[in-house]
């Protein structure tokens, strides 16, 4: 009895933790708004090329697929008969979407150092400005998007309408593991460093410039990723191929919406220790 009262006092006392951050959330939104209109403005007036830089990842890796596939070093095949570099472009630009959200909290509260230990504000407001910048990044990313599809006359089926809703699992998923790890990221920077060097190697048991292979050792590696499923269902609503994977981006929405409410919670909670660590 005493385990069960006492189960349902820490499920409580969750639950309202949990509102408690969602109320910040949505108190903060003009402050989140004024952060990234000001880091937005600040980034681009300082770069002639300003949102050029944006680009800059999608195409520089796209091109050296494209350019390997064209002088014959590597022979890749893409099964449904969808032109090769219709392929690369579209995963490696939802890919970049992937790896910008997975480490937006830890840059968006590093970024805030200087002010978070001086200014009593709700610290949400951060995670509020790394995806609001995430939102801007990504408009300015289907513009390669729109232009092959065009180039190649790639006619949308209606499963287009589905496609806002895969980024928005995308996002979902890669957000809510950034910020799993946000409060070790801050104290140890080595988290950091982890992931910049650990996510190139995902993709590549990732269907991003190449399909899933048939047998082996790799097909297996494929299918334990997430984001295999998440990148193949999410090009093939752009190019008018059918859904594979409903079922598991179902299941990956509730366990990322899960992990989403534990992880704020936990940054919460931490932010105290964060603070005291930073200012210290």
């Amino acid at each position: 009895m005493k385990t069960t009262v006492y189960t349902s006092d820490k499920q409580t006392h969750f639950i309202k933790e949990l509102k408690d951050v969602f109320s910040d959330i949505r108190k903060s939104n003009f402050l989140a708004y004024q952060m990234t209109k000001r880091d937005i403005q600040s980034q681009h007036r300082q770069s002639i090329l300003g949102v050029f830089w944006i680009l800059f990842p999608v195409i520089i890796n796209s091109f050296i697929w494209l350019f390997l596939n064209g002088s014959g070093v590597v022979s890749i095949q893409i099964p449904g008969g969808l032109p090769y570099p219709v392929y690369v472009i579209l995963g490696t630009t939802i890919w970049n979407i992937f790896t910008e959200t997975i480490q937006s909290p830890i840059l968006s509260v590093n970024q805030g150092r200087g002010i978070i230990s001086k200014i009593n504000f709700p610290k949400e407001a951060l995670l509020m400005a790394g995806i609001y910048k995430i939102i801007f990044n990504l408009l300015i990313k289907m513009i390669p998007i729109i232009g092959v599809m065009i180039y190649y006359q790639i006619v949308p089926s209606w499963d287009i309408i589905l496609f806002p809703i895969y980024i928005f699992v995308i996002l979902l998923f890669s957000f809510s593991i950034g910020l799993i790890i946000t409060p070790l990221g801050l104290i140890y920077t080595d988290i950091s460093k982890l992931i910049n060097t650990g996510i190139p190697f995902l993709m590549y048991v990732t269907p991003v410039v190449y399909a899933i292979p048939k047998s082996g050792f790799f097909k297996y590696l494929f299918e334990l990723n997430p984001m295999t499923y998440l990148i193949t269902d999410t090009r093939n609503s752009l190019v008018g191929l059918d859904a594979q994977y409903t079922l598991y981006i179902i299941i990956l929405s509730v366990i990322s919406f899960i992990l989403l409410s534990i992880g704020l919670v936990i940054f919460r909670k931490s932010m105290p220790i964060i603070i005291e660590k930073i200012g210290g």
